[in-house]
């Protein structure tokens, strides 16, 4: 964990990495480009093999820095492939399977070429949206 850090507070999660292009650097050109903001310390990248996709925590000392990244780095991408961040939350982690079957919303006729953003503007209508994530394919790639 990030010392100094409040294990809930100004960290980032960031999901659908893709693997052959991630890494620290690309991670912090993608905040520098798409907010301003700039990544002190190292993100942690889990490289997960058996997983389509690598994942990673953020630390972002400054709170407005934070704040922006928040709102405007919910979709990003690296070399033109789609990634999403989300303030850290531990009721989405993995481990909290009961509560994500309770609340996950499952739409299958979404189209090869649907974006997070498309679907984010589609659904916002019945309410906030606190994770969004498309798979096209049965390895959720």
């Amino acid at each position: 964990m990030y010392r100094g850090a409040n294990p809930n507070r100004n960290l980032m999660y960031l999901y659908d990495l893709p693997k052959d292009e991630v890494s620290s650097v690309k991670i912090a050109e993608a905040f520098r480009k798409q907010c301003g903001a700039t990544i002190e310390q190292r993100p942690q990248i889990r490289r997960d093999l058996m997983r389509p996709f690598y994942s990673a925590i953020v630390f972002l000392s400054d709170p407005n820095q934070y704040k922006k990244a928040c709102e405007e780095m919910r979709y990003f991408d690296i070399d033109g492939l789609q990634c999403r961040a989300l303030p850290f939350d531990p009721t989405l982690l993995g481990s909290n399977k009961e509560k994500l079957l309770v609340n996950n919303v499952f739409y299958k006729a979404a189209g090869e070429n649907l974006t997070y953003k498309d679907l984010d503007v589609r659904f916002s209508k019945y309410g906030s949206i606190k994770s969004l994530k498309i798979s096209l394919n049965a390895d959720h790639s």
